[in-house]
């Protein structure tokens, strides 16, 4: 018989209910867990009733024994790549299906049991990643190494070598929806993009439908954490960690999408040539780029649907619904001085897109790269790459910033020596 957690991420029902998760309420000690709402182990009890005891005493046995509590979470979090908890989450949730659900249920319907929930590529399997693999090899950042004494020589540990049949997937879509809702972008996958209402919606539904499942993920992750281990959810000085603080971010960002997923699926049934959907397109002038992604990153607040496309003629498309009005300048800025500088010098036009590009190494995990080239790559260039993935910016001279930012601009967009 499945447990109550296990029941709860395979039904759509109950995963986009917000009642049914935590809630949390910041105190000046920090993040903490309302005791009458669901427990954030998601047991289907209060958290009153279940979890806080076992917190509460992990707080005094840390004060009591700090080093025993200290061995115990390093041992939770300094394991191999594949023995820690949010790996064998990862791996679960897609191969066992133990996150699965048809994401058009509500809106479509007919996803009656006979209707297999399938794996879809949030990158289209068959255009996209067969461009951007070689020998069927992709490689993406592994998110799941901790950011601990990380060196040229052991730079690798934070990339992961991937298959490209097992890229990019989620358990969100039953066969039906899945091959009804993505016809253009699969079937016209090697074909020019056209720009137009339809294909945007379905790139954009494939962007929130990765980011949706990566924040259930992710929450199902802490709750089996939490169930695990009660320190994670304290400093070593027994005060709180940002445990909770994350997993409030988590379910946040899970119900601002789901609306936008709503509103993106409504639209496409409607097959609405008024939507509100508003879309920038950056028609890249080569023939084929080393990275390719698809999933929402929030710009000026507004959560945009990005996908980096390595069709015959690639390009990257940007959508989002305004805000009360208000749209992106941000976007019109970057596509202005993009078109500009194309005028001048094709190569010129690549670096006005690096503020863009920083944007989504720093901020995408459904990211992938082409492994041939990737492999070519210096390890300093390796580290320079983490570091922006992981911290951003703001700790990177100037000097090392226009220095690796060449080379990888370069790598990214498959820019040879050539000049305009």
């Amino acid at each position: 018989m499945q447990s109550y957690q296990e029941n709860f991420f395979q039904n759509y029902s109950l995963i986009f209910d917000r009642s049914n998760y935590p809630n949390f309420k910041k105190s000046n000690r920090g993040y903490i867990p309302e005791d009458d709402a669901p427990c954030v182990c998601l047991s289907g009890k209060i958290f009153a009733n279940c979890c806080k005891d076992g917190i509460e005493d992990a707080i005094k046995i840390r004060k009591i024994k700090p080093e025993e509590a200290k061995r115990n979470i390093e041992n939770q979090y300094n394991k191999q790549t594949k023995n820690l908890l949010s790996f064998k989450t990862e791996k679960k949730s897609i191969d066992k299906k133990n996150i699965s659900y048809c994401s058009a249920q509500e809106v479509f319907g007919g996803c009656d049991s006979k209707q297999r929930i399938r794996y879809s590529h949030t990158l289209s399997k068959g255009s996209t990643l067969d461009r951007l693999s070689n020998g069927g090899r992709l490689v993406r950042f592994n998110d799941h190494a901790l950011i601990k004494n990380i060196n040229l020589s052991n730079i690798n540990d934070y990339f992961e070598d991937v298959a490209d049949n097992r890229a990019s997937v989620t358990v969100s879509f039953c066969k039906k929806h899945d091959e009804e809702l993505f016809f253009h972008i699969e079937k016209d996958g090697n074909n020019a993009f056209k720009n137009d209402i339809i294909q945007n919606l379905e790139y954009s539904l494939k962007a929130i439908t990765f980011d949706i499942y990566y924040k259930i993920m992710n929450i199902k992750y802490l709750s089996n954490l939490i169930k695990h281990n009660k320190y994670v959810a304290n400093n070593p000085d027994g005060s709180l960690s940002s445990f909770f603080e994350d997993y409030n971010l988590f379910v946040s960002g899970l119900f601002k999408l789901y609306p936008l997923m709503k509103k993106l699926l409504v639209d496409l049934k409607k097959k609405n040539n008024n939507s509100q959907l508003i879309t920038q397109v950056f028609k890249l002038p080569v023939d084929r780029i080393n990275f390719s992604l698809s999933e929402v990153i929030e710009i000026n607040g507004i959560p945009c649907f990005i996908n980096v496309v390595n069709n015959q003629n690639p390009f990257i498309i940007i959508s989002y619904f305004p805000q009360n009005g208000k749209h992106i300048d941000y976007l019109k800025n970057i596509k202005m001085d993009f078109d500009h500088s194309g005028l001048i010098c094709w190569r010129t036009s690549f670096y006005a897109l690096w503020p863009l590009t920083k944007l989504l190494l720093n901020n995408s995990i459904n990211i992938y790269f082409n492994k041939t080239e990737f492999d070519k790559l210096p390890d300093e260039v390796k580290f320079f790459l983490v570091r922006i993935h992981r911290e951003g910016t703001k700790n990177i001279s100037s000097h090392e910033l226009y220095y690796f930012g060449i080379i990888i601009n370069d790598f990214l967009y498959n820019i040879s020596e050539q000049i305009c």
